[in-house]
């Protein structure tokens, strides 16, 4: 029998690779017999995947516990490197977290989630659930909606439709009319702001960015709801983070001259 999934183009095998690397990166280490029941596949076959990710070095083994080892870092690192809104941030995030003491990040998209690629820590950041590398939803944060603003309609729906818009909380928006109104705003405006919307208690204001290459992303500057806020919620923290990502754009532009 084929490897290859009848009709789709993909390869099964190279499917079951992928589905092991993730679980293994979710569960972060874990036996032979807790990723057998994970993923619901027999211990026999199980075990020589393992064997050889390990003996190519994408999982490491100890004391019978798989691990994710660094190679997979290799690539995500030089994958992170590549990216030229990543290459070109790290001032302007620095100048967003020095001047607002939050913390400020730089969100891309990939297929259809916001990947968090750079981040910079004010004096006062506070980082409840961000990461880097983390994969976060786009209609509850102020980086997706960003993000979300510079997409046509045709993939925004297709983002909800692949993604769902879930309710973090009571202010997350759920209905993707009214979330296609909300980027309206945005695209006039020129920030996304995030009130609550994806923890309570949490703000967050960003700008979008993009590149000559086409590749979209945001920066943005999040804190507790008691430091954003009044007109520092609305005007002087858009302000900064509007004129950071202006300045990271022209600086993307005359990168390719």
């Amino acid at each position: 029998m084929s490897d290859t999934a009848s009709g789709s183009g993909t390869v099964k095998a190279a499917g079951t690779v992928v589905d092991i690397i993730e679980t293994v990166s979710e569960l972060e280490q874990a036996t032979l017999t807790e990723l057998s029941d994970e993923l619901d596949m027999p211990r026999s076959t199980l075990h020589g995947y393992l064997t050889t990710l390990v003996e190519q070095n994408y999982l490491r083994k100890e004391d019978n516990q798989y691990a994710l080892s660094l190679q997979v870092f290799t690539h995500g690192a030089r994958a992170q490197r590549m990216n030229p809104l990543y290459r070109e941030s790290k001032q302007f995030l620095k100048q967003m977290a020095d001047q607002t003491k939050e913390i400020a990040w730089l969100v891309v998209e990939e297929y259809g989630r916001g990947i968090c690629l750079r981040k910079a820590k004010g004096e006062l950041a506070v980082q409840p659930y961000k990461r880097m590398g983390a994969r976060i939803s786009l209609h509850d944060t102020a980086a997706g909606k960003a993000i979300l603003a510079q997409c046509p309609e045709s993939r925004v729906r297709s983002i909800a439709d692949e993604h769902e818009l879930a309710a973090r909380t009571e202010n997350t928006i759920t209905d993707v009319e009214e979330l296609l109104v909300e980027l309206e705003t945005v695209r006039d405006r020129g920030v996304a702001f995030n009130d609550e919307e994806s923890i309570e208690g949490f703000r967050a204001v960003a700008s979008p960015v993009s590149s000559p290459d086409g590749r979209i992303g945001a920066v943005v500057v999040s804190g507790p709801k008691n430091r954003l806020q009044g007109d520092r919620f609305t005007e002087s923290i858009p302000e900064i983070v509007s004129g950071a990502a202006n300045a990271l754009e022209l600086e993307l532009s005359s990168t390719r001259e």
